[in-house]
């Protein structure tokens, strides 16, 4: 037997050697490397450092003669720091998956005993090799439940992506729309200027009176705080739309995309159908009835104990022999069998069912009342187009004329003019009402990603060019 020594220990080891690694070889690939691959390098200086580190250099406007408001959502997207974030949780989640799907190490131990004997004072050495072996299939429920995670980052991705779009959009159009209202309140005070002119002119010439004058003031200043006010406002609006962009300084190229082009979208019974079957919230409900089900049939798999194996030789100096020690120990589940856990679980279950209707339920709530704002925004700015105002324009033409002819003084048209300015302002209101309610109904839906399409097209040509 004392033969056996050595051969036992090395099939020990082998078994040591066997039972270390993970029961597959599962590898899970991250997603979306674009944005971690870029900044990743930043991001862990930033983890490592306590002192504030240099802003990345952003070259995503360089190569652009002017910004469309595609060409700015893409940007945003490719240089956002909360959907960076977001992708990193997706590598972690992946990181989560490898790790469930490893099986627990085995456990060595070493132990001597009536060592130093009058008879073989080596006494008796014992070597046991432990391992838990898991039945029930746990292994495979715990890294499914972690698969359901992971795919749960990924919609949280999706989701973000779009949220930044819709966000991108309507910072886009209301940076446009504001310049557009500080070129007409600059317009507003040119208008008021001339006219104070003119009556001051005329109070020289003594056909107009002080009162006139003073009409003439009030009107010129309140033109003045219209236009401070949308300076103001044009220049928050600005930097508003900068900081979605990602980017520390202003840009001084043209912003192409004309808030008067109408957004072009799919049929109401589209849009609907599209976002009960792809939005990322009734997505995350049907990732969640997985994990629930998962979760169930592991608390299922928890009632079953483990089973713990041993083996190991044992060396008696005493006897000069090897024997070999073997074991099996098992937990006998006689109150605790995971009961309540499974009924916990179950429930859990049903109310994932539950909760994916009540999102749909929401979600085409949320999809009519935009669909209702979007048509009304519609209906509106056509009126505005077509009707009103060219109706007021017609009216300024026809009061200039009587300005000049003399049958209408400066006030009226003053009014005139600013009925003109007033219907082009609410018209503007009524676009950025309508880009948003698109806007909002492409979140909801997911139908239309033209980001993604230029970031392949950018990366073919980058391949081709190589």
């Amino acid at each position: 037997m004392k033969n056996l020594k050595y051969p036992l220990l090395v099939m020990c080891a082998s078994v040591v050697a066997g039972c270390a690694g993970p029961l597959d070889s599962y590898q899970d690939e991250p997603q979306y490397r674009s944005l971690q691959s870029k900044y990743a390098e930043h991001d862990r200086q930033v983890t490592e450092s306590s002192h504030d580190l240099p802003d990345i250099q952003n070259d995503a406007i360089e190569d652009l003669d002017q910004l469309s408001v595609d060409d700015a959502i893409r940007i945003a997207i490719e240089h956002n720091p909360q959907l960076r974030a977001t992708g990193y949780q997706i590598d972690a989640a992946a990181g989560r998956v490898m790790q469930s799907g490893l099986y627990p190490n085995p456990t060595v131990s070493l132990a001597g005993e009536s060592i130093g004997a009058d008879e073989g004072g080596g006494g008796e050495s014992t070597v046991h090799i432990e391992q838990e072996v898991l039945l029930g299939g746990r292994l495979k429920h715990a890294k499914s439940i972690a698969i359901s995670d992971r795919d749960a980052a990924g919609e949280e991705y999706i989701a973000n992506e779009f949220a930044i779009a819709a966000q991108t959009s309507n910072a886009y159009f209301h940076a446009v729309s504001a310049q557009e209202r500080l070129s007409m309140h600059q317009e507003l005070v040119e208008l008021s200027t001339q006219l104070l002119d003119g009556i001051k002119a005329r109070v020289e010439a003594g056909s107009a009176s002080e009162i006139d004058l003073l009409r003439g003031e009030v009107v010129f200043e309140q033109s003045r705080l219209g236009l401070d006010a949308a300076q103001f406002q044009a220049q928050a609006s600005h930097e508003f739309f900068i900081s979605m962009l990602g980017l520390d300084e202003p840009i001084d190229i043209p912003m192409s995309t004309s808030i008067d082009e109408l957004p072009d979208l799919p049929l109401y019974e589209d849009i609907l159908s599209s976002t009960l079957s792809a939005n990322s919230r009734v997505s995350l409900a049907r990732v969640a009835i997985e994990r629930a089900r998962n979760e169930h049939q592991l608390a299922k798999a928890n009632s079953r104990p483990d089973l713990f194996v041993s083996v190991g030789p044992r060396y008696s100096d005493i006897d000069n022999e090897t024997t070999i020690d073997v074991g099996l120990s098992l937990e006998v589940p006689l109150f605790d069998r995971n009961q309540g856990a499974i009924d916990a679980a179950l429930s859990e279950r049903l109310s994932a069912s539950a909760q994916l209707q009540s999102i749909q339920i929401e979600l085409a709530s949320e999809v009519s009342a935009a669909w209702s704002v979007y048509q009304s925004a519609l209906s509106a700015t056509k009126r505005y187009q077509n009707r009103v105002i060219p109706k007021a324009e017609q009216t300024l033409d026809l009061t200039r004329q009587a300005y000049q002819g003399g049958k209408a003084d400066y006030l009226r048209l003053l009014d005139a003019h600013q009925i003109v300015i007033e219907s082009r302002l609410a018209y503007l209101t009524t676009l950025e009402q309508l880009h948003s309610a698109a806007a909002l109904l492409n979140q909801l839906s997911q139908s239309n990603a033209s980001w993604r399409i230029a970031r392949n097209d950018k990366q073919e040509n980058a391949e081709d060019n190589q």
